[in-house]
């Protein structure tokens, strides 16, 4: 086996919550956390997550995109108070493969240190899935926990938009 393979793609901080990688097929990624906290206060130190590709090609199953992802995510992670929500919404029909692909993420990768919380809502027009992570050691854990049952009773829509 190809110990590149085992490894996560090297990747630029474009910024203190944004990064970049390119995949071996050549298909760029953009990886950005957006503070939550400055639309949703009781949201302390968490972030919405975003993964896009900057290509419309198919893209084909890579370990390494899922490695450099983990990785981008550990460092995220090593600040106790960070917390991150993934919203999966319906704009393209397949939120359920990514909620599935990263709850797979989380069994094959959490080293034990990481909590998660599911949620979702259907309404006739949408449908979301949404992911709170936080370690056990943040100090915020109840509260963030009240402000993400308190999403559930929003337009869950505009979250994702």
């Amino acid at each position: 086996m190809d110990s590149d393979s085992l490894r996560p793609f090297e990747y630029t901080r474009v910024g203190d919550f944004y990064y970049t990688f390119t995949s071996r097929d050549g298909i760029p990624y953009n990886i950005y956390f957006i503070p939550l906290q400055d639309v949703y206060p009781e949201f302390i130190n968490t972030y919405s997550f975003s993964i896009e590709a900057e290509d419309t090609r198919p893209h084909p199953i890579d370990r390494r995109i899922a490695l450099t992802i983990v990785d981008i995510l550990k460092h995220f992670f090593e600040n106790d108070e960070n917390a991150m929500v993934m919203v999966c919404d319906s704009h393209d029909g397949r939120q359920q493969k990514r909620r599935n692909l990263f709850d797979r993420w989380f069994s094959l990768y959490n080293d034990g240190t990481l909590d998660m919380v599911n949620a979702s809502k259907c309404e006739k027009d949408y449908e979301l899935f949404m992911t709170l992570y936080y370690k056990h050691t943040n100090p915020y854990k109840a509260q963030l926990l009240r402000a993400f049952n308190s999403l559930l009773s929003l337009d869950l829509y505009e979250i994702a938009l």
